[in-house]
This record gives structure tokens, sequence and C-alpha cells, in this order.
């Protein structure tokens, strides 16, 4: 018994991907870097900005890993960079515009040891383009109904004390019979903590170019597809709205409604390949894949994939043709 090594905590590692993003980029860093769990690795990706990004990097902490790529990839290539030299047993895609709070990695770490999914994403509240919280929660977040509630008159300190947040919180766990493929029920990017040993799988997609945004997409739908996910109620990360990301022009925040309409066309756009994209990419790797799970697992799979389509889904590829 003297001989048994002690256990080991899991580390996170956290993959920002980072496109003319140098404005916020540090402050995403900071937010990492004050984390309550403290077994982490930050590796940013720059991915060929324009912008003033790689000299802001250089004045990033030593422990910071930087890959400056020579060429834009896009979200998803930046993304399976960083990925290829990322060492711990939980991987965070972030994005360099969002806001990490300090229960973050901890909340998420206490949900995948005590049960087994591929990934949990948890919720978000949300900030405009200098940092200021515009809603403490969001419509882009699938289980909130933004119903009539009752409450009780607060005091300015307790409407915006962040640290009550993740105090309590609840989880639902998701299975691919019941939450079909293709369909979303995540909130967006920066939400997710990935098992390293299934988002590993991806590092064999051959055209990541292809998702140079909406990179939450394919990898989300894809884990989901081989072990399932999670999601956590406590809003852990900011979601930044600001003049170049997709949702600029919404004015009521998180409603798909509102978008705009080149937008729309790409997230329906999303919605249309994202079963021929992982088909193709199964069927190009059918003999690893079959050796990783058994056949009959992997047919099971093409077969959820071929017959996965949902209400929503129609319903979004129908408006898509209505969109001009």
């Amino acid at each position: 018994m003297d001989n048994i090594k002690p256990f080991k905590m899991p580390k996170v590692s956290v993959v920002i991907t980072c496109y003319n993003l140098g404005r916020y980029v540090m402050e995403c860093i900071n937010s990492i870097q004050n984390q309550k769990y403290r077994n982490f690795e930050i590796i940013v990706v720059n991915d060929c900005s324009t912008d003033n990004t790689k000299e802001i990097l250089k004045s990033a902490p030593e422990n910071v890993k930087i890959i400056n790529l020579e060429e834009n990839k896009g979200q998803f290539g930046a993304f399976l960079e960083g990925l290829k030299i990322a060492d711990g047993e939980f991987v965070c895609m972030v994005d360099a515009d969002d806001v990490l709070l300090p229960d973050f990695l901890s909340v998420h770490i206490q949900v995948h040891t005590e049960i087994s999914v591929a990934f949990t994403s948890c919720a978000q509240f949300e900030i405009d383009d200098n940092s200021t919280i515009i809603s403490l929660t969001s419509m882009a977040t699938p289980d909130n109904k933004n119903a009539s509630y009752n409450t009780e008159i607060k005091t300015i300190d307790e409407i915006f004390n962040l640290n009550r947040l993740g105090e309590n919180f609840s989880v639902k766990v998701m299975d691919i019979k019941k939450y079909p493929f293709g369909s979303w029920n995540w909130n967006p990017t920066s939400s997710c903590m990935l098992r390293k040993a299934s988002v590993d799988y991806l590092l064999k997609y051959k055209t990541p170019e292809d998702w140079r945004k909406g990179a939450d997409k394919i990898v989300f739908s894809f884990l989901h597809l081989i072990g399932g996910s999670a999601t956590i109620s406590a809003p852990l990360m900011a979601y930044r709205r600001h003049k170049t990301n997709l949702s600029s022009a919404n004015p009521v925040i998180g409603n798909f409604r509102y978008l705009k309409p080149e937008a729309i066309k790409l997230y329906v756009g999303y919605n249309k390949r994202i079963r021929q994209d992982v088909l193709k990419f199964i069927f190009e790797n059918y003999k690893y894949f079959c050796a990783q799970f058994n056949p009959l697992n992997v047919r099971k799979m093409i077969l959820r994939v071929i017959f996965s389509f949902d209400g929503n889904t129609i319903k979004r590829i129908i408006k898509s043709f209505f969109v001009h």
C-alpha cells in the first residue's frame, strides 16, 4: 500500500481562439488566471489576426502558451491547432472576447466527476462592448423560459452580486435519444468543458476550414452524438455582444427572430450542413471509428444522424428559403 501513488486532480487545457480581438484578449486571459480551480493551462491561438493581437499577447503571463498562425484557419481550425498541444484531461474552447467567472472551471469539473458525458455547457450572462452587464440571464440559454416571475425588491449590490450565481445550480443530463443529433440544446462556444478523450477524435477532421464560424455547432453535435452532454443552470461566463459578432444588431438579446438576415442564413446553413458533414467525417474514418466504438455502435451513430430531424430544425430550414 505504501507504494501506491497519490491520485492527481485532472488538468484543464483552456484553448482561447482569437481573430482580431486584441482589445479583449487580456481580459479573457485574466479571467482564467483568476479561476478557483488551479490545475489548468492556457493556450492562445492567434488566428493570423490583422489587428494588434500579436503585440498585445507579448505582455501575456509567462505560463500562457501562444500560437501565432501564419494563415487564417477559422474558428474550428484554430481550436484544433490548440488542441494538438493541449495536455489536460479536459479542454475548454473559449472565444477571446468572452469572460469566465472564477467558479467556471471548478463547477464544470464537479459536474464531470459526478456524471459521465462527452461535454458540459453552462448558462451565460450578457455584457456589452465595454464589459457592462446588460443582462444576468440570456434568451440564448435553451432552458430559459423568460416567463413572468415573482420576486422581492433587492438592493443594487444584491442584484449585481455575481458571487451568488454559482452557489446553487441544477444539471440536466442529455442523451442522444431524447435530444436528437443536430438540435441545439446548449450555450455558445465559451460555455463548454470537453472531455479530451472525446474531442481528440475531431483531430481527424480533414476540412476544418468548412467551419470557419460556428465551430461550437460541429464540436458539440459530434461529441453529443458519441457521448451525450449535460447543461449547468448557473451562468458562469459572460458572453460579449459587440459590433463584430453575429448578434450585434439584435435588439432583443438571444432571440433568433431578430438576427440580421445574413446571420439567420448562417445559422440555418449550419443545420442543413451538420448532417452531411458529420456523416462524411464518419465514413472517411469508418474503420477507425469501428475499432474505437465497434461496428454496431458506429452504424447506430450513422442512423441517428440520418433520422435526426426534429420540428425546430425543419422550421429553421424552411425559414431559410424566405430570408434574402
